[in-house]
């Protein structure tokens, strides 16, 4: 009989396709909020296999835990200049005036935290120590580092920085974006992110890896053709959705656009493995990791993942 491995992350046109039997493992996909995988993974251990932070991962290896391994299955990636809000009327000009400023955001160690402020450092001089962060405490996940100036939100965060307790925000979706563009009342701190993101990214060759999958250790060890069942399945659900150019065909210039994009990336924005572009991400957020105190010293990248998927 296969084993049979519940597995958790967001839902994603590219992990439709992942359950079934792939190397003598059963596997079964459940779509859930990340926030909740993430936070019941650190706090309980819930899941046998489950989409995570990278950045969490990295500083829970540097802190010496061990309970859990991860893939190089990276099943999300986002530019992070999209993600500065202000208000409409705010006088900042640029992310560069945010020194002596306010930022809100909804855990200071996430992932994507970590790479906004390593893009302000990098790009914006702005660095962390000369800003302020309000922070979520019913969303931490780790402790802030002692440097960090830091205060505690006193209420939904949008609603700060629109009532002026904060300069800006980082957000993924603010409710405001929802609203027709004439009654707006927030905007990009970065005015044309598109530009600006496929700047970076031509500069850099950095697509920023935000989450990968993660195994409990004693899953793994009760299952040892895990790894490769998850490497197979992840792959092959990526390619399927490649293949039907999911989100290509239902909106207007979807296809010129869809084509454009996979030129830019290699024909693989998603890329999966420890290839010499994924490692220099990694080796990026780890520096970022370090700059910003969440971890102490650099990290062994082939360590990190299990040996079948570093193969």
């Amino acid at each position: 009989m296969p084993a049979h491995i519940d597995v958790y992350g967001s839902d994603y046109e590219h992990t439709l396709n992942v359950d079934g039997t792939w190397s003598g493992v059963t596997l079964r996909y459940h779509p859930m909020s990340v926030d909740d995988i993430f936070l019941r993974m650190l706090t309980d251990r819930a899941f046998p296999v489950c989409e995570f932070s990278l950045a969490n991962y990295m500083m829970l290896m540097d802190r010496g835990e061990r309970w859990m391994r991860a893939l190089p299955i990276f099943t999300n990636r986002n530019f992070r200049h999209n993600a500065l809000y202000v208000s409409k009327d705010s006088p900042l000009p640029a992310p560069s005036a945010l020194r002596g400023k306010t930022v809100a955001l909804e855990d200071y160690s996430m992932t994507a935290a970590v790479w906004l402020r390593g893009l302000l450092r990098d790009d914006y001089a702005a660095d962390w120590r000369d800003i302020t962060w309000c922070c979520d405490p019913a969303r931490r996940r780790f402790a802030v580092p002692a440097g960090v100036r830091v205060v505690e939100a006193s209420g939904a965060m949008e609603q700060m920085l629109l009532d002026g307790k904060v300069d800006a925000l980082v957000s993924f979706g603010p409710r405001d974006t929802q609203q027709p563009a004439s009654r707006r009342r927030l905007r990009h701190l970065i005015p044309d992110v598109y530009a600006a993101e496929q700047d970076y990214y031509r500069r850099t060759g950095i697509y920023p890896i935000s989450h990968c999958v993660v195994m409990r250790e004693d899953v793994l060890a009760s299952t040892p053709d895990l790894s490769r069942a998850l490497m197979e399945a992840f792959t092959a659900s990526k390619q399927t959705a490649y293949a039907r150019r999911l989100g290509a065909t239902m909106v207007p210039w979807g296809k010129p656009h869809w084509a454009a994009m996979f030129e830019l990336f290699g024909g693989d924005p998603l890329p999966y493995g420890l290839t010499d572009a994924n490692r220099a991400v990694i080796s990026r957020l780890a520096e970022y990791l370090i700059d910003q105190e969440l971890i102490g010293r650099p990290v062994d990248i082939d360590g990190m993942f299990a040996p079948v998927a570093a193969a």
